[in-house]
């Protein structure tokens, strides 16, 4: 009785656990998405004053202002764009990959084992072939004492 009662209250702080977890998360994505659309404001807004700024001090013609403004964008886009579709290796990733895949081929090789132990098992016990073997073991020991 106390072991099903320790059990029901595992289960319930999991369950409490993983409710504010999610909560907990979902707060957390909420603030990060009303920090992006102001971050996004905020972007906008420096490229306006950027392109302000080629206008008044290098007396550039607006439609010259925002296509430099534009191409800086770009290289910037490029650059994290190439540093994005680079693949990292992380060891601890391959580690992981590698007992994993040990770990399925140990269990596969051990369902099989099982698998063709299952009929052998099965009809030992059927024919009381072990109570035959356990018998002639028992004999063996005592002619080998005495």
């Amino acid at each position: 009785m106390r072991t099903a009662r320790l059990a029901r209250v595992a289960a319930q702080a999991e369950i409490l656990l993983i409710k504010r977890t999610v909560s907990g998360i979902v707060r957390r994505a909420i603030f990060g998405a009303v920090a992006a659309v102001f971050a996004l404001g905020l972007l906008t807004g420096l490229h306006v004053m950027a392109a302000l700024a080629l206008v008044q001090f290098a007396h550039l013609a607006a439609v010259w202002a925002v296509a430099v403004v534009a191409g800086l964008d770009l290289v910037v886009v490029i650059i994290f764009g190439l540093l994005a579709a680079g693949e990292i290796k992380d060891p601890v990733i391959e580690e992981a990959r590698r007992v994993r895949d040990q770990s399925i081929e140990q269990a596969r090789a051990t369902l099989t084992l099982a698998a063709l132990l299952a009929p052998v098992t099965r009809m030992v016990a059927q024919t009381g072939l072990l109570r035959v073997l356990v018998r002639a073991a028992g004999a063996g020991i005592r002619r080998a004492r005495g």
